[in-house]
C-alpha cells in the first residue's frame, strides 16, 4: 500500500543515557541525519528524537504520550499511515525501553517497532517474546533508511541486516556489509540542537566516535563481534575537526570517545593534538575520556602524556581484565607481560598520570584464589584499580557458550535479560565462590575505589606476607554488622544484596566518619595481630589517620586542620608513587598540621563509591618557615616536609 502523502507520518526515535552521564543523542541523531540525506520519503516523515536523561524523565514523558503522541499515532493510523517507533538499546536502558515498547504496542498494535544497538544483537532473545517487529543487526543507518523507504512487510526480505518473525520463525536477511568510508555518514550534530534558545548548552557531554570496529574478539565483549565488527575504519580529520569545533562552540564541557582502541591508529595522535589545541584556545573540553588501545605502544604513551599535560586526562586505563592464564585463553586475550606493564605503571604514577588497571571478576576460566593473587599483584603495581563484575551480554562468545562452560547467572537488579545477567558460577568456580567474589569486589569498590582507605590498603599490599583480599572481606563483614540497624530494609547478610546496594551503603557509612574509621582501625589492627603482623599496627594507624583526613565528606565544602604525629606529606608522596614510606617518614618524632580542603557532596553530588576519588579531600600546602615547599604533583615527593 502506498503511503498517504497528505499526512506526515510520525517516527519516534528513543534513546536514554546511563545514570552517570547526560549526553546528546548522537546514536538516534545519526539515524535521523542519515535519513534526511539519503531517504526517498523525507517529506512524508516527521522524525522526532526522544532522549531520556533518567527514569524520572520517562515518567514525565508518559503524560506527553497520552496527550500528544498517542493521538498523533491514532490519527496517522486512521489516515492509512503506519507510525514507526525505534529504540537504541544498550545494557543500561533495555529494561526501560522494553516497558515502553509493551506499553505503546498495547495501545497501538499496528505501530512498526524497530530495535537496534548492541543489546539486541541476539535477536532470538527478543523476537517472539517482546512486541518488536524488526531488529537491526550490525550498523543501522542504511537498514533504517531502507525500512522507512519501504516499511511494508513484503519488502523486508530485500533489506539486508535485519531480523523479524515470519510465520512464527525468526528470519534473518543477509548480513549487511560494514561501511568503509565513514565520511559518507552525515553528522548527527547536523540535526541535534546543542544549545537552548539563550545559547546555553543543553548537555553536559558528547559521546563521539572517530572510528568504528575493534581488532580484538574478546569472548566477554560486544566490540569486535556483533554490531561493531573487527576491522577498524575511521572518519577523516576534516570531519572530526568540524564536529569538535561545533561541540566546544556550543559550550559542552566533556567529550567522551566511543572508540574501542584509541591510540591504535596513527591518526589518533593528531586527534589528541586537536583536542589539546581546542582546550588551549577555548577552555573546552574540560575532560576527554575514551577506551584505550589494548596495547601500550609509544604512540599511546605520547597521547596519554599530552592529554595529561593539558589537563584532559581523567584516567588512563590498562584493560588487563584478568591475569589468570586459563581465563585469558578462553577470553581470546593475551596481556602484555608483567615486566612490561609494571614499569609503565610506576613511571606514569611517578609523573602524576592517573593510570589504572582493569580487572573483571566472573570470567570463565578464573577462580577466586587466582583472582585474589591478581588483585594483590595489581594493588602493588597500579595507583588505581577498577574492578567490574562480569555481566553476561547477548551477542558475545561467552553467551553462546554458556552451556559448554556451565555458566550460571542471576538477573541484574531483577531485570533479567533486559539488563544482562551476573555470572555467579561456571566450570572453574562454584556458586558460593562466585558470590564471595562479588563480596570481595564490593569491598574494594567501597574502601579503595570509594577513597575511604586507599592509602592503608596500598600500604599493607606493599608489605611482604600480607594478603589484602581476606582483610577487605573482613572489613566489609564488620561494616555489614555495624550498620545493619541503620539500613533495616537491606539484608546485609546477603552478599549479592550488599553488592547491588553498595551505593546506599557508601553514603550511609560516611554520615559519621568518626564511627566508621574507629571501626576500620579496630578491625585492621585485629587482623594484623591475628596474622602475626602486629609490628605494623602503629604505622597503619598513621596511614589510616591520613585516609580519614582525605576521605569524601557529606555536607558542604569545608577546610579543616588535621594534626599528624608523623610525616604525613612524605608518607603520602611515597604511597602515591607505589613505594613504602621510610622509617623516618613514619617516626612519631615529626609533628605536622595540614589544612585539608574537602569538596563535600556525599549523598548529594556523589551517590556512588565509583566517584570517591573525584570528591576526596586535598591537602593545601602552606609556607613552612622561610622556605616555600612547592608541590608540583602529589606524586612528587617534596624536598622539605611542612613541619
Amino acid at each position: 500500500m502506498a503511503m498517504n502523502a497528505s499526512l506526515i507520518t510520525p517516527v519516534l526515535l528513543f534513546s536514554m543515557d546511563s545514570d552517570q552521564f547526560w549526553a546528546a543523542p548522537t546514536t538516534t541523531g545519526g539515524l535521523k541525519a542519515y535519513y534526511q540525506q539519503y531517504g526517498s520519503q523525507v517529506d512524508n516523515y516527521q522524525i522526532e528524537l526522544i532522549h531520556f536523561k533518567n527514569e524520572d524523565a520517562i515518567l514525565r514523558w508518559q503524560q506527553s504520550w497520552q496527550e500528544t503522541y498517542l493521538p498523533a499515532i491514532k490519527a496517522a493510523e486512521q489516515a492509512g499511515q503506519q507510525a514507526i517507533i525505534g529504540f537504541s538499546m544498550y545494557t543500561w536502558n533495555a529494561a526501560e525501553f522494553l516497558d515502553i515498547i509493551h506499553q505503546i504496542k498495547a495501545q497501538c498494535p499496528n505501530v512498526l517497532c524497530i530495535a537496534g544497538g548492541p543489546h539486541v544483537q541476539q535477536a532470538e532473545d527478543y523476537l517472539g517474546e517482546d512486541p518488536i517487529d524488526i531488529i537491526i543487526l550490525g550498523e543501522g543507518e542504511t537498514s533504517f533508511q531502507e525500512i522507512l523507504d519501504t516499511p511494508q512487510r513484503i519488502h523486508w526480505p530485500n533489506i539486508n541486516g535485519i531480523a523479524y518473525l515470519e510465520n512464527g520463525d525468526i528470519h534473518k536477511t543477509p548480513e549487511r556489509q560494514r561501511r568503509k568510508y565513514l565520511d559518507e555518514l552525515p553528522s548527527a550534530l547536523d540535526v541535534i540542537d546543542l544549545c537552548d534558545a539563550e545559547g546555553k548548552p543543553l548537555y553536559d557531554s558528547i559521546s563521539y566516535e572517530t572510528s568504528r570496529g575493534c581488532p580484538f574478539k574478546c569472548a566477554f565483549c560486544e566490540w569486535g563481534t556483533g554490531a561493531i565488527g573487527s576491522k577498524m575504519y575511521q572518519f577523516s580529520m576534516d570531519r572530526v575537526r568540524s564536529d569538535w569545533h561545533k561541540i566546544v562552540n556550543a559550550g559542552i564541557k566533556d567529550i567522551w570517545l566511543a572508540d574501542s582502541n584509541f591510540g591504535a591508529l596513527k591518526e589518533d595522535l593528531e586527534k589528541a593534538q586537536l583536542i589539546c589545541e581546542l582546550k588551549e584556545k577555548t577552555g573546552l573540553p574540560s575532560s576527554f575520556a575514551t577506551s584505550w588501545s589494548k596495547k601500550h605502544s609509544p604512540r599511546v604513551q605520547e597521547i596519554v602524556l599530552l592529554l595529561h599535560k593539558n589537563g584532559l586526562l581523567p584516567h588512563y586505563q590498562l584493560a588487563l581484565q584478568t591475569l589468570t592464564p586459563l581465563a585469558l585463553e578462553l577470553s581470546n586475550r593475551q596481556n602484555m607481560a608483567a615486566n612490561k606493564y609494571e614499569p609503565i605503571a610506576r613511571q606514569m604514577a611517578a609523573e602524576g598520570v592517573p593510570i589504572a588497571a582493569e580487572l573483571i571478576w566472573g570470567l570463565p576460566g578464573d577462580n577466586l584464589a587466582e583472582f585474589e593473587n591478581n588483585l594483590d599483584q595489581l594493588l602493588k603495581t597500579f595507583p588505581n584499580l577498577n574492578i567490574f563484575a562480569y555481566t553476561l551480554l547477548p551477542g558475545t562468545e561467552f553467551y553462546e557458550k554458556r552451556l559448554e562452560y556451565k555458566i550460571e547467572t542471576i538477573p541484574v537488579a531483577g531485570y533479567g535479560k533486559a539488563k544482562g545477567e551476573y555470572v555467579v558460577a561456571c566450570h572453574t568456580f562454584d556458586r558460593d565462590e562466585g558470590i564471595e567474589g562479588y563480596f570481595l569486589i564490593t569491598a574494594h569498590i567501597l574502601f579503595a575505589h570509594g577513597h575511604l582507605i586507599p592509602l592503608a590498603i596500598r600500604y599493607l599490599a606493599l608489605q611482604n606476607g600480607i594478603t589484602t583480599a581476606p582483610l577487605l572481606r573482613t572489613l566489609l563483614r564488620a561494616v555489614c554488622v555495624e550498620y545493619q540497624d541503620d539500613l533495616p530494609n537491606l539484608d546485609l547478610q546477603d552478599r549479592m544484596v550488599v553488592y547491588e546496594n553498595r551505593a546506599t551503603i557508601f553514603t550511609c557509612i560516611l554520615k559519621n566518619p568518626l564511627r566508621l574509621y574507629a571501626l576500620f582501625e579496630t578491625e585492621i589492627i585485629r587482623y594484623l595481630q591475628d596474622t602475626n603482623n602486629g609490628h605494623l599496627s602503629d604505622a597503619t594507624r598513621h596511614i589510616l589517620s591520613l585516609d580519614y583526613a582525605l576521605s569524601p565528606r557529606c555536607g558542604e565544602a569545608t577546610k579543616a586542620n588535621y594534626e599528624f604525629n608523623f610525616n604525613a606529606v612524605s608518607s603520602k608522596a611515597a604511597l602515591d608513587c607505589l613505594s613504602l614510606p621510610s622509617a623516618a617518614d613514619l617516626s612519631p618524632e615529626t609533628h605536622q598540621v595540614l589544612c585539608v580542603k574537602s569538596p563535600g557532596g556525599v549523598g548529594t553530588i556523589l551517590k556512588d563509591p565509583d566517584g570517591g576519588a573525584w570528591l576526596r579531600g586535598e591537602i593545601e600546602y602552606q609556607q613552612a618557615d622561610i622556605q616555600t615547599v612547592k608541590i608540583l604533583h602529589p606524586n612528587v615527593k617534596p624536598t622539605q616536609a611542612i613541619q
